[in-house]
């Protein structure tokens, strides 16, 4: 139980238990604040947490998310937990490759960022010198711009700008950018690709390394919180009231709030408050943002799949036939692996035209896609069993002029907190954890002024 409060203890609302609402509730907590934490659902970790598949008979996440390690504020949280990173994640160099390796892109150098990318370009297999030299020429640029890019600039014009072949574009850049902003090269924002290249390789040696999480995403870090953190769950809120002192949520009075849910939740919880009738500007925001969907599948295998690598880039040159962009070989990296069958997991990212689909067609299309580019003497074993989980609005999409909030509000101790607030980054999971500590700290420092 928690323990109670202290006369002077300040007592805070968040609403939200996604990854930006649990970041700010832990920093909080920190300060000595009472937290209270409402979650519309049953599971900690918003869209990446645990869920249970009935198809399967056990545990799974609702997507497979790729950690990297230039997310040092997810990181640092983690270690004031106490977490063990090494039994947390699975951390190894970038390394992109093909299933039967006739492309690969791995960082085995020793030399400092951005070198060690360079060099792992120019031995990239399955590059000609000329795709090589136009990839490093490119990047170059970027560094001299000191990655910084017009707003208005999308990808796709980049790409053309800088001369990048059809194969770069389709085999290259056109799945990273996929894959890093759930968003196609003709409608993605250049700048926020830039913060993405940037971080992958000139933020540090270790910056660009994988960090495959070895648990469930609400194993991860989210139910080490402490406990005396309360939380309600099953309770969505739909408005809050201001009072003199502060706010109340559900009957409870508090000093402050985080609104830490998705952008058109806030407009809704904010229009029940007196003077929202006089922000048009940040209504009209709050309600610009639009989504992709992203399609997380798990096959389970008769037997295991003896492929080297923990993660594979699949090949979509015809994305009629060929819906899987990632493979991540599940029974290589989870800690509980061995008391399943054999399983891995294929995302799709921007699986907006698949929402239609026939399950089974999917799941088809997928195997037939692996079986293909599997190596020859390596073949797909049988699938067993298999599940879907569709996140229809996983990450917002990531579209020059859009029009990122800051944290704080026109209202007084109420404060804003998601990967889609003006974090700097792309919908990714740093960006959430980073929004929720500043909208922290931002509340922290109203409260003690």
């Amino acid at each position: 139980m928690p323990p109670p409060d202290t006369p002077d203890q300040k007592r805070v609302a968040i609403i939200g238990a996604g990854w930006a609402g649990l970041a700010a509730a832990h920093t909080l907590q920190q300060k000595n604040f009472k937290v209270h934490v409402f979650e519309q659902s049953h599971t900690l970790g918003g869209r990446a947490r645990k869920v249970h598949s009935r198809k399967l008979g056990r545990t799974i996440d609702n997507g497979q998310h790729l950690l990297i390690g230039a997310y040092v504020d997810t990181l640092r949280l983690m270690q004031e937990l106490g977490l063990n990173e090494k039994k947390h994640f699975l951390r190894q160099a970038l390394d992109i490759s093909s299933l039967n390796q006739d492309f690969r892109l791995s960082i085995q150098s020793t030399l400092p960022a951005p070198l060690n990318f360079l060099y792992a370009l120019l031995r990239a297999k399955g590059l000609t010198f000329s795709n090589k030299y136009k990839l490093i020429r490119a990047l170059a640029s970027l560094k001299k711009q000191k990655w910084q890019i017009p707003q208005a600039q999308t990808v796709a014009h980049w790409l053309k700008q800088q001369n990048q072949t059809p194969f770069l574009c389709q085999f290259f850049w056109e799945p990273l950018c996929i894959a890093t902003l759930n968003t196609g090269t003709n409608k993605a924002s250049m700048q926020l690709f830039a913060i993405v290249l940037q971080q992958s390789t000139d933020a540090g040696k270790q910056a660009s390394d994988f960090l495959i999480p070895r648990v469930d995403l609400s194993t991860l870090w989210a139910e080490k919180l402490s406990h005396d953190i309360a939380i309600t769950y099953g309770k969505s809120i739909q408005s809050i009231q201001m009072t003199s002192a502060g706010y109340q949520i559900n009957g409870l009075d508090v000093d402050a709030v985080i609104l830490a849910t998705p952008a058109r939740q806030c407009a809704r919880i904010m229009a029940s408050l007196p003077g929202s009738e006089n922000q048009p500007g940040l209504m009209k925001a709050l309600q610009q943002f639009n989504f992709n969907p992203i399609m997380t599948i798990t096959l389970e295998l008769e037997k295991n799949w003896h492929l080297p690598l923990p993660l594979y880039l699949l090949k979509t040159e015809n994305p009629q036939q060929d819906p899987g962009q990632w493979l991540f070989m599940r029974s290589r990296f989870m800690n509980d692996a061995h008391s399943y069958r054999p399983e891995i997991t294929i995302v799709i990212s921007l699986a907006n035209e698949w929402l239609a689909k026939d399950k089974q067609e999917i799941i088809q299309r997928v195997i037939e896609q692996l079986e293909r580019q599997a190596p020859e003497k390596i073949p797909l074993p049988a699938v067993t069993a298999w599940d879907i989980i569709t996140e229809k609005r996983a990450t917002f999409s990531a579209e020059p002029g859009l029009q990122r909030l800051p944290n704080n509000t026109a209202w007084p101790g109420l404060y804003l907190a998601g990967d889609w607030t003006d974090t700097g980054f792309p919908g990714v999971l740093e960006g959430a954890v980073k929004s929720g500590q500043l909208a922290a700290r931002l509340l922290t420092k109203h409260l003690i002024s």
